[in-house]
Order: C-alpha cells, then structure tokens, then sequence
C-alpha cells in the first residue's frame, strides 16, 4: 500500500427496476450535455469523504467506526425525486434525493465523530444526502435540463435497508473513479 490513500465512508446502493429505468431516462433525455454518468454499481451514499490517509491513521480509523457499529441500530430510508447542485448559477450534479430519516443523521453524526476524534478536520458543510447520478462537466441547454428536473413529480424509486456501512478506497482513473472496499461494518 502506497503511503497515502484517498478514503470514504459510504452506504452501498443497490440500484431496484424503477430507479434503474429514472437513470436510463436521464441518459436519454440528455443524451446531448456533457455529463459523467456514474456507473449503477458505483451507487452509494457519502457518509463522510475523507481524503488523503496514512496507513496508521486508517487503523485507529477501522477501530473508531468499530465503535460506532456498536451503539448503531440499522435503519431505513427512501430514494425520491430528483434535484441538482448549482455552483456559480450553473448546475454541477445531477441527484436523487434522500429523505430525511433521523437515523441516517445520527449514523452520519457518529462518522464524522469518529474520523474526527483521530485528527481529520471537521466537515464544513452539512450533511446533505443524495445519491449522484451524474457529474455535469457543461450544459448546450441548461435552462432545459434545469426545468426537466425542477418539473419532474416527487416518485419513489426505492426503500433502502441499512444494516452495514463500508470504508472504502477512491482510486481515481481517466476513465473514472474506481471505490474498493477495505472494510465492511455491519450495524446492530
């Protein structure tokens, strides 16, 4: 292993029928923008994303999210409707929303105690989450893809069991980013 690996926690999304068929409807309708789409195996749901990190920081890391497996009853959530973030007035990710279950506040509130009860600097924003769908790099029509999205009904695609979360490695590649698990940690 390198001396440093870029790391994130993350609840793995197993992608059902109908949020599967939203995607494909998205690759469709802007099949024409300039969007890197994330593969539906590489779903998850960002937790805490670290960065760079030594092996010995990775070990207390392993041992702090131990503890919060402990005291972390599973839980579940729904994927519905759809949204993007905006950087200078433009839109930069495509998404589907998460909602707002308390445990899934809590969980993310126990990681980022954890990765910061070993030294990493708190996270600045909040925790917002969604599930990306895809990476805007440049829109031709952006007031058309803002008014598909900002019309689009509020659907359920899924209901989610939680009962692990993983640690994984970001291993970024031209042809996109590659997320290798280094360990799994099941909730009570």
């Amino acid at each position: 292993m390198q001396k440093e690996i870029r790391t994130f926690i993350a609840l793995k999304i197993k992608p059902e029928q109908e949020l599967v068929t939203q995607m494909r409807t998205f690759k469709k309708l802007f099949k024409d923008e300039s969007i890197n789409w994330v593969p539906e195996d590489n779903f998850h749901l960002t937790l805490r994303f670290i960065g760079n990190t030594t092996r010995e920081q990775l070990y207390n890391l392993v041992d702090k999210l131990e503890d919060v497996t402990k005291e972390q009853a599973g839980f579940s959530f729904k994927i519905e409707g759809a949204g993007y973030f905006k950087s200078k007035g433009n839109p930069r990710v495509l998404f589907v929303k998460i909602t707002e279950e308390e445990a899934l506040k809590q969980l993310a509130k126990k990681v980022e105690s954890a990765v910061t009860s070993i030294g990493f600097f708190p996270e600045l924003k909040s925790f917002r989450p969604h599930l990306t769908l895809g990476r805007i790099k440049f829109l031709e029509n952006r007031n058309r893809f803002m008014s598909i999205i900002d019309e689009l009904p509020e659907k359920e695609y899924q209901q989610v069991e939680v009962s692990e979360f993983v640690l994984y490695q970001s291993i970024l590649r031209p042809e996109g980013p590659v997320y290798k698990p280094i360990q799994t940690f099941q909730l009570q």
